[in-house]
């Protein structure tokens, strides 16, 4: 009996683990800003592989900041495929990518997508040419129609949905240096969330609690944070990792498209990356701050992690 007991807890435990989602990243050969085509490709927790999810199809452009819908179905992208920085769409398909389609007609640079859970909005920024700055964007699959939300000097980026859809959290230099900001789904209520004189950037939440994770170089360093929407509670989950400091360098980093953090679907986990030796690499680590683990160890720049929800 406790033989049989034993063999349904393993296999219980086999399933949970072989239901694990994925994550999508980016990778280009060589250290940050070498110019190399990034390709897409997607890590597998349990057999803690990698392989090639889209080959990049621009040389030295490629593809990079993929996310998926809540129901797996569907995935958005930078892509240089449409001449110039724009997001691409298309159908998730038995793990392949197909029927990638422009997805607006918008004349300025697009960059960082982001579903909303309910999966009938996208939230993104905009290089606008007019005034040289990144705001934010949201498209409405309902009216079909894209709304600016934010209109700052300094810019704004990397936005990311709160887990009720109530509330967008992104990155704004409006400040004079980066920092952390909150504002309903329609652009009203703008806050500023951290207030430090150093840079705090690519935040994403968690779709489970009203926690925030960034990366910030505070510490002269790159770290992950967890932010306490609730408590304000403010909490360093990596003070021991050999990371470099943040330096405003590259597209990747000016446009926000380099660094990224994103929550497990269960929001247990976080997955980002940070400059290690100047190269950048992904790592995982519980949301406590246990289980720290690195699961690229290249000479590459690996960046963008999304964690899928399916």
């Amino acid at each position: 009996m406790k033989t049989y007991s034993l063999i349904l807890l393993l296999a219980s435990c086999c399933l949970t683990i072989n239901a694990q989602s994925k994550i999508i990243y980016s990778v280009g050969e060589g250290k940050l800003n070498t110019g190399e085509t990034p390709d897409l490709m997607i890590y597998n927790p349990v057999t803690q592989s990698s392989s090639i999810l889209l080959k990049g199809t621009v040389q030295r452009r490629g593809e990079s900041n993929a996310a998926t819908s809540t129901d797996g179905k569907r995935i958005i992208f930078n892509t240089y495929r449409f001449s110039g920085w724009k997001l691409g769409i298309g159908d998730m398909v038995n793990g392949k990518i197909t029927n990638v389609k422009r997805f607006t007609n918008r004349k300025n640079y697009e960059y960082n997508p982001m579903w909303s859970h309910n999966s009938r909005k996208v939230v993104y920024q905009e290089f606008c040419w007019s005034t040289r700055e990144n705001e934010i964007f949201v498209y409405d699959f309902t009216s079909k129609k894209t709304t600016q939300l934010t209109d700052s000097e300094g810019g704004d980026r990397t936005p990311s949905w709160t887990r009720d859809d109530s509330q967008i959290v992104f990155t704004s230099g409006r400040s004079g240096n980066y920092d952390i900001h909150i504002m309903g789904k329609n652009g009203e209520d703008v806050q500023n969330l951290t207030m430090h004189k150093a840079q705090d950037f690519a935040p994403s939440c968690s779709s489970k609690e009203d926690k925030i994770s960034f990366l910030s170089n505070r510490n002269n360093r790159m770290n992950l944070f967890v932010l306490d929407l609730g408590s304000n509670q403010l909490t360093n989950l990596t003070p021991n990792i050999k990371s470099n400091s943040f330096v405003m360098t590259s597209w990747q980093d000016s446009n926000g498209a380099g660094y990224k953090t994103s929550w497990s679907p269960d929001g247990k986990q976080i997955v980002f990356n940070v400059l290690i030796d100047g190269d950048l690499e992904l790592f995982i680590i519980n949301a406590d701050g246990t289980g720290l683990k690195q699961i690229t160890d290249n000479t590459d720049s690996d960046f963008g992690p999304f964690w899928m929800s399916k």
